[in-house]
């Protein structure tokens, strides 16, 4: 018993002994916070440094430099802008300058003008983008960020370009004809069509050939024309051509595809209006926008003379995109690239659903000018 006693003894103050080496245990009340992986804690409080203030578009400039009005998709587009940017820039601060031109040196000009008043971004849907080069180029020689909307530059990168994407509206627009004369290509027909353009910039040829890389090669291009975007202008386009074309070539014609609805509605005036000895056998005719007075003329002109519709959803209220990519870099945002606005199919079986559509919607969202 005295043995055992003596052991415990010895085992106790080796314990004791031990215990004494180790250093002493911090208060549970004293620890240290957990500090996040992504967070460097400081050395101490009067040490801190003060946040740097985040970027933000109050008491900066933007300039928007468009084409004017001389149709009704800039009209709208124009409207949109402007109302966009002055909701944006009485909530954020900032201040605007709003410019339209109607011819690309009047574009250089206000180009120029931005330029001096040192703006600090500038948001431009050139009239001719290649025309407009030397001008982008100014704005990116000065160091201001540039979005360039609509129309695209050849061989030029601004900041950011935002477009409708004009390459698929074609392809699905060629896809679309090819089901549509799926039995007549099937037969080995040759299909010949008509082909509408807007005017000379990289939206019809886009359009064009996105139609031409899906189109079966059995649609054949019996004319093109160039319209400049006028509904006036493709109308008498149409009617020169059904009252000095042969018989055999006017009743030839199956197809019209046309980049823009202002233009078809020109095309159906013309066919409205024709009273010659050709009988039209014209079955479908397309076109790009999705426009209200467009889609409330599809079950009437199918009724009246058989024709099918399609068209491609391509809102002015798109320029509204342009314009917050510039709010964003006013707030320190970085984009860039080439963004594309989407599309939507819209013919005879889904026109009256597409009116619930946000695009729709979005474009109609403004009080009647």
């Amino acid at each position: 018993m005295k043995k055992l006693s003596v052991i415990l003894a010895l085992v106790l103050a080796a314990s004791m002994l031990i215990a004494s080496c180790a250093p002493a245990a911090a208060p549970a009340a004293t620890a240290a916070p957990a500090v996040p992986a992504a967070t460097v804690a400081p050395a101490a409080a009067a040490t801190t440094a003060p946040a740097a203030a985040a970027p933000s578009a109050k008491g900066k400039v933007m300039g928007i430099v468009m084409p004017n009005a001389d149709h009704g998709f800039t009209g709208e587009s124009i409207a949109h802008a402007q109302a966009f940017a002055k909701e944006l820039a009485a909530k954020e601060g900032f201040t605007y300058t709003f410019l339209t031109a109607g011819e690309t040196s009047e574009q250089n000009n206000q180009v120029d003008t931005l330029i001096n008043q040192k703006v600090d971004v500038i948001v431009m849907w050139p009239i001719n983008g290649d025309e407009l080069r030397s001008a982008a180029q100014k704005i990116v020689d000065a160091k201001i960020p540039l979005v360039i909307y609509d129309r695209l530059i050849t061989g030029f990168t601004p900041t950011v370009e935002f477009m409708g994407d004009n390459v698929t509206i074609g392809k699905m627009a060629g896809t679309y004809f090819n089901n549509f004369f799926k039995a007549d290509i099937a037969a080995g027909k040759d299909i010949n069509i008509l082909e509408f353009k807007g005017d000379l910039s990289t939206v019809p040829t886009q359009r064009s050939d996105g139609f031409k890389s899906t189109a079966s090669p059995k649609f054949k291009i019996l004319q093109s024309f160039t319209t400049n975007w006028q509904r006036s202008t493709a109308m008498d386009q149409m009617e020169t051509f059904l009252n000095t074309s042969s018989q055999a070539d006017i009743e030839s014609v199956k197809a019209i595809f046309t980049h823009d609805d202002e233009v078809v509605l020109g095309v159906l005036d013309a066919i409205a209006a024709y009273k010659g000895a050709a009988k039209l056998d014209i079955r479908l005719v397309s076109g790009v926008g999705a426009r209200k007075e467009n889609l409330d003329t599809f079950a009437d002109v199918k009724t009246k003379y058989n024709i099918a519709q399609v068209t491609y959803a391509f809102s002015p209220a798109m320029i509204r995109s342009a314009v917050q990519l510039g709010i964003d870099i006013l707030d320190g945002k970085t984009p860039s690239g080439l963004i594309l606005g989407p599309t939507v199919e819209v013919d005879n079986s889904s026109a009256e659903a597409f009116r619930t559509n946000p695009i729709y919607v979005t474009r109609y969202s403004l009080p009647p000018q």
